[in-house]
């Protein structure tokens, strides 16, 4: 079930508006991450100063969880909340908790900390080695998957409420197959509805052939050409964020190094063997 945002908060001025920023920039950095079988980039561009869009990824124990949230509003308010949820999200994660389990209890403290009409939509991706991603979704626009062996975009949902709304919500995740080179695109709402209809359809195909005209260019150069495409559909009207994560062959570097090590001992023999034999 997918739920807009309300609840706009006026946008923050000098030092409140600085102090924003600076909280934006803190909480909300740039994700950049290679590592084993994965790579990720992820940017969020606020409205105002500070907005309620979160990107991040936390690595460890052999997995990769990679997941955006969207705070309902805009501003100092929504920010804290952000803020909020990315520590308790990452406090979970250090836990090892499963991310079903993690949101469940998310969701059972967040309405005793925050004003009632509030609330946050959250996506994720569990990455652990396997042939398998793990996604979940409260309340989430729907998931991109370019699929590099077919070249098809399959678009992925879960019918479950927001984060925040209601004390026992029940979440679950599914399971996702993966092979290499297939790219994950985890959005928010404002990518997808832009203009005057807010055409979450056609934002959802716009996306779909950005993902297949250059799904095998850099994950930052892909990024910044959806963020172009958006550009051209007029002044932001709320918090835009793209989380992407490309699968890459398996053990690549330990392979090359394997084959290098191979390579310069059978050099090595070589060349011993030619050396001249000393006369008797």
């Amino acid at each position: 079930m997918y739920s807009g945002a309300v609840a706009t908060i006026g946008e923050p001025s000098g030092r409140a508006g600085e102090f924003g920023s600076e909280m934006q920039n803190t909480l909300v950095p740039v994700v950049t991450y290679r590592g084993g079988e994965l790579e990720a980039y992820g940017r969020s561009i606020p409205k105002d100063e500070v907005g309620g869009d979160l990107v991040d990824l936390v690595a460890g124990a052999g997995e990769v969880t990679a997941y955006v949230a969207d705070v309902c509003g805009h501003g100092l308010r929504a920010g804290v909340l952000m803020g909020m949820i990315k520590t308790a999200v990452r406090y979970g994660l250090l836990l090892r908790q499963p991310v079903a389990r993690l949101l469940n209890d998310i969701n059972r403290v967040l309405p005793g900390v925050k004003a009632p009409n509030m609330f946050a939509t959250f996506a994720a991706l569990r990455f652990d080695g396997s042939s398998e991603a793990e996604y979940i979704s409260a309340g989430h626009v729907p998931l991109l998957h370019y699929r590099k062996r077919t070249g098809e975009v399959v678009r992925y949902a879960m019918s479950q409420f927001p984060l925040g709304l209601w004390g026992d919500a029940g979440y679950l995740t599914r399971r996702i197959r993966l092979e290499s080179g297939d790219v994950f695109a985890l959005v928010t709402d404002g990518v997808v509805e832009t203009g005057e209809e807010r055409d979450l359809d056609g934002g959802f195909k716009r996306l779909a052939e950005i993902l297949r005209d250059l799904a095998r260019r850099p994950l930052a150069e892909i990024a910044e050409a959806v963020y172009a495409e958006l550009a051209r559909h007029g002044s932001r009207e709320d918090d835009q964020t793209v989380l992407l994560v490309r699968t890459i062959p398996a053990g690549r570097e330990a392979l090359e190094a394997t084959w290098r090590k191979q390579l310069d001992e059978l050099a090595a023999e070589v060349a011993r063997e030619e050396e001249p034999c000393g006369e008797a």
